[in-house]
């Protein structure tokens, strides 16, 4: 909830420059046609809506004006749903077990009141939209007795001033006792904001009102956009009637302002507004010359695409050299005996502690180099809330010094500030810096010059070593069921493949795996995934499998160390490969010859029973591949433990404990997406002993099934809505 505030507050801020300079515009195009002022307020609302945007050399807005990170997690869900193991339920879980950002004193202290401002603002929304709501249920008890007199038009005898009600079918009701030329002018006036759904656009800048209540400048922004739109159908009604109506238009307008309006603050039913500017806009109106509007339409479309879009940023400067110094001297600055590295704010990775302190000289050296190695800035945004900082503080015989890092994740930019001055460095070296606390039990010096050499070879650096483990390699040739060391193993032999390595004719024999830090990022195809690992798979002291893995993301973010996906690599989807090396066992065959509502039934029967193994054979093979790296530390190889949909784990080493029971009420089909994929509505009767993210009770959930093979039959891939 915090953080979704916080994004709501960053897109206001940047939008209160765009209501500005709106503002500052309307006065310069006082003599333009009021549709391009009404216009330009779309912008604002584009500001206020959406969180990030395109760069443009147009941009006007300033350049510390940001959107919100956006969670990686988040940009890999195609759609919202749980995952079938550690998805969008389980994940989350997960997140919040880890330790909370670390915050000094002083430091940021925004964000210790950060949740209360939260519910505050949902508290301010609801307010808004049941006034709101409330106010048009009155007004509608009021206009029962209205008078239809035809199509959507209907008089009402206790109404001193027209108005339009409704979204979908929209009335305009007439106070009586209007002569013939004031009915006919409203008339068009009132048909013209429905014509242009004004009465729609209305509703929604309300809506967006609602949720940025809290600046004042969007109330105001929203009441001059209310005035835009009126003097801007003024003019339509004008021009439409194409004769000399002013000065009895104008008349119309004076009479109906005689008396107070009712309905003031209400998105769903607006009528004439601020009526003596429009009145004095009708008297003095001209139709502008062609060169005019055209040359105000060529301001409009400037001024929109300079207010959407975001400034450039300067591109990141490339490493020079990626390998760490071995001696303790570079670019002639002698090294310090200690480092220490805090975090002071940010986001924490897995097992991360919040400080790092090492006499290691390679570790020294290299520090000290890119301390050194860095471009002077005038200025940068540190203060938002996705920037890391952390401090460095080298110390030795000959003195000491330290540094403030700033890690901005959203922009891909670090800086150095030192001395009061403010320099720009590269964010391998910041990222590196953050590892060091994910991983600090690490072994400096690689001994296995082989692996190095292999690595250097397709132009990737082995940092450090973060550990190394002896293991069993299952049957990677057949799949069965679901065992995370062959599927895992089975699914990065063809990522080794790509440079000669087959760890297949290895399958039930011993293994050491060695688990690298690597310096340079994920190959761009795979942002926003930056941070990755080399794993080495040795028999007897041979290298026979090599590839890059991303870490805590999903499995299918891997990549051989030439930088190639897995698709690329075989020419075949997971889909395809899965069928062809997947065989089924006992429980996979029953289950192959049933309906996919059947295995719905199969899956909520085996959670009730407690029953693991029969569960996970009901979910997609690809989808508990998918899931065998999420949310882990580095030091780990994969996931013994895949969670199943649904049960809001409250550990990682127990499928049901958290889980009392699981009914299946109903299933329905509600789309059929192809012949092997289906969607089904799903309702059950859920109970946690503790209620997580999923509340206990009645419940409903879509349900995406998919045709695995032949052999499997249907599978579930995921729960969502």
């Amino acid at each position: 909830m915090g953080k979704f505030f916080l994004t709501v507050i960053n897109m206001s801020i940047t939008a209160s420059y765009a209501i500005l300079f709106v503002m500052l515009a309307r006065l310069l195009l006082k003599k333009a046609p009021k549709f391009i002022a009404y216009a330009l307020w779309s912008v604002v609302a584009f500001r206020l809506v959406i969180p990030f945007s395109f760069e443009s050399k147009l941009s006007i807005m300033p350049r510390k004006t940001t959107a919100v990170r956006i969670q990686q997690d988040m940009v890999y869900q195609q759609s919202p749903h749980v995952n079938s193991t550690v998805g969008a339920v389980e994940s989350y879980a997960a997140r919040n077990s880890l330790p909370a950002p670390v915050a000094e004193a002083g430091t940021k202290p925004f964000l210790n009141y950060l949740e209360t401002g939260a519910y505050i603002w949902i508290l301010g929304i609801i307010v808004l939209l049941s006034y709101s709501l409330v106010s048009v249920l009155i007004l509608k008890k009021h206009l029962k007795s209205a008078q239809h007199v035809e199509r959507n038009i209907y008089l009402a005898k206790n109404l001193k001033t027209p108005f339009v009600l409704g979204i979908i079918k929209p009335r305009i009701y007439l106070p009586v006792g209007l002569s013939e030329n004031e009915k006919n002018y409203i008339l068009i006036h009132e048909q013209t904001h429905i014509r242009r759904k004004d009465h729609i656009i209305k509703v929604m800048a309300f809506l967006i009102l609602s949720v940025h209540w809290f600046n004042p400048l969007v109330w105001i922004a929203f009441m001059l956009m209310g005035t835009d739109m009126e003097l801007s159908c003024d003019e339509r009604v004008l021009k439409e009637i194409n004769e000399d109506i002013k000065k009895p238009y104008a008349s119309s307008l004076l009479s109906l302002a005689a008396h107070k309006h009712i309905l003031n603050g209400n998105p769903l039913a607006f009528g004439e507004e601020n009526v003596s500017h429009r009145i004095k806009n009708v008297l003095n109106y001209r139709k502008a010359p062609f060169w005019v509007t055209s040359f105000s339409i060529i301001v409009l479309v400037i001024v929109g695409v300079a207010l959407i879009s975001n400034p450039r940023q300067k591109n990141e400067v490339p490493p020079e050299n990626k390998n760490l110094p071995a001696t303790t001297e570079d670019n002639g600055h002698s090294a310090a005996g200690r480092v220490k590295i805090k975090l002071i704010y940010g986001i924490p990775g897995f097992d991360q502690v919040n400080e790092f302190e090492t006499t290691e000289q390679k570790i020294i050296s290299f520090i000290d180099s890119q301390l050194h190695s860095i471009t002077p800035v005038k200025e940068a945004d540190l203060e938002n809330n996705h920037t890391a900082h952390y401090t460095i503080e080298m110390s030795g015989e000959t003195g000491s010094y330290s540094c403030d890092l700033y890690h901005d994740t959203l922009y891909n930019k670090a800086y150095i500030v030192k001395d009061g001055a403010m320099y720009e460095t590269i964010t391998d070296f910041a990222r590196y810096i953050d590892s060091l606390l994910e991983n600090p039990s690490i072994k400096i010096y690689i001994d296995k010059d082989d692996a190095v050499e292999l690595f250097r070879k397709y132009g990737w650096t082995l940092d450090y070593e973060i550990k190394v483990m002896n293991a069993r390699l299952n049957n990677i040739r057949t799949l069965s069921g679901f065992d995370p060391n062959s599927y895992y193993f089975a699914y990065n032999n063809e990522l080794s493949k790509d440079i000669g390595l087959d760890m297949s004719s290895f399958s039930e024999t011993g293994i050491d795996v060695e688990i690298y830090r690597i310096y340079e990022s994920m190959p761009q195809e795979f942002y926003p995934v930056k941070d990755c690992r080399g794993i080495v798979v040795r028999n007897n002291g041979r290298i026979i499998g090599a590839f890059i893995s991303a870490g805590r993301h999903r499995t299918f973010n891997a990549c051989s160390l030439k930088g190639n996906s897995f698709e690329r690599i075989t020419g075949k989807t997971v889909d395809e490969w899965l069928m062809n090396i997947v065989r089924a066992d006992e429980l996979d065959s029953g289950l192959s010859v049933l309906e996919p509502e059947q295995v719905i039934d199969k899956y909520f029967t085996a959670l009730n029973n407690k029953d693991a193994e029969a569960a996970m054979h009901c979910i997609s093979k690809k989808t508990l591949l998918n899931e065998l790296t999420m949310n882990m530390a580095d030091s780990e190889l994969f996931n013994d433990f895949v969670a199943l949909p649904l049960t809001v784990n409250i550990s990682n080493t127990a499928y049901f404990d958290n889980l009392k029971s699981a009914k299946l009420l109903e299933v329905e089909l509600i789309e059929n997406v192809d012949e092997h994929t289906k969607i089904f509505r799903v309702w059950v009767d859920l109970k946690y002993r503790k209620e997580v993210i999923i509340s206990s009770g009645p419940q409903f959930w879509d349900c995406r099934m998919v045709y695995e093979s032949s052999q499997t039959g249907w599978k579930i891939a995921y729960f969502g809505h």
